[in-house]
């Protein structure tokens, strides 16, 4: 694993290739598997490849060019209901999520949300009002190659043991 901690960056360039629904899947279960406050496993998924969908989304996210160009949008939901960390339960499963992106040569862009663009983008795809997202999550065949992380980016002043 440390293999796509290394090389995860942000993407924001795609190939006009679509990403295959295996793919997909694969990404969605490697979030599925993340661990959850008190197992209760209540994330859902919305898959957007439809590009006028996307292009609406991308007006919410002040014209992100990445949003509409990426093949796929993945945004991940929480019940808040169901959920007594839905904040942790989305950030650990889009976490893993990006990982699995790197696993299959895809590249990726966690895009953060705030609330008044999370009441938009729910009243634009019928989300249900007890569930919530902090994210989505744009993946594709990156039309860039950027650097891993190197060891000399490792940081120990940032360790403190037992005591500040």
């Amino acid at each position: 694993m440390i293999k796509e901690i290394i090389t995860r960056r942000t993407i924001r360039e795609y190939e006009p290739t679509p990403v295959s629904e295996k793919n997909i899947l694969e990404i969605i279960k490697a979030a599925q598997f993340a661990p959850t406050g008190m197992n209760n496993r209540s994330v859902q998924f919305i898959v957007i490849q439809d590009k006028h969908i996307k292009e609406q989304i991308a007006e919410i996210f002040n014209k992100k060019e990445f949003i509409k160009h990426a093949p796929v949008l993945i945004i991940p939901t929480v019940d808040t209901t169901k959920s007594i960390t839905p904040t942790q339960d989305l950030a650990i499963a889009s976490a893993y999520m990006q990982l699995q992106a790197v696993a299959l040569g895809l590249g990726s862009v966690w895009k953060h949300a705030y609330s008044d663009q999370i009441e938009k983008v729910k009243d634009l795809l019928h989300i249900p009002p007890e569930m919530t997202f902090i994210n989505m999550i744009s993946i594709g065949h990156g039309k860039e190659q950027k650097e891993k992380h190197t060891d000399a980016e490792f940081d120990s002043n940032k360790i403190h043991h037992n005591k500040w």
